[in-house]
């Protein structure tokens, strides 16, 4: 019994963690870190606007003083393996809307909407008070409570890209 307490204890301290680690390519895996890194580092994910500073890599090891101070990057330590893993969900899209000539307008295209794993379609437009372009900056997610109250926003409906684009698919094999 003794001996399997050392040699559980053995493979605790030798195995290394693992985070997910931006390549050369570009492309992020999951990575065996050396056996002195304990901490994984990883960009800061923004709902319903996506990964706040692309120049933020995946990597074993932590985040520069500059990165923490911006927000754009976030330091993990975990028993598990990948802790800096970003787990999104499918895009999704809303109209969009800019001001021009004292009034908010949609425009032709539409915006695409970043979002986390189990985080629901949500997206807004300008509501009856919205005089100022100021007062809509995003068509991506819910509106707050204070926007709704002062009627700056209103709540609208959202189109989830790959359930578009599968509709499409099964039209035109219908075709």
């Amino acid at each position: 019994m003794k001996v399997l307490l050392v040699l559980c204890a053995l493979f605790a301290f030798s195995s290394a963690l693992k985070c997910h680690v931006t390549g050369e390519d570009d492309a992020v895996t999951s990575t065996e870190c050396t056996n002195e890194e304990a901490t994984c580092s990883g960009p800061v994910f923004v709902e319903y606007t996506g990964i706040k500073d692309a120049a933020v890599k995946y990597s074993c090891g932590e985040c520069t003083q500059e990165q923490i101070d911006a927000g754009s990057c976030k330091n993990c330590e975990t028993a598990g393996d990948d802790c800096n893993a970003i787990d999104t969900d499918e895009d999704f899209m809303c109209d969009d809307y800019e001001f021009k000539d004292s009034a908010f307008t949609k425009k032709a295209d539409k915006a695409t909407c970043k979002r986390l794993k189990g985080t629901e379609a949500k997206c807004r437009k300008p509501g009856t008070k919205a005089t100022e372009a100021a007062f809509f900056t995003s068509p991506c997610g819910p509106c707050g409570s204070d926007e709704s109250l002062a009627k700056t926003c209103e709540n609208g409906s959202a189109t989830v890209v790959f359930s578009a684009v599968l509709g499409l698919l099964v039209l035109f094999n219908l075709l």
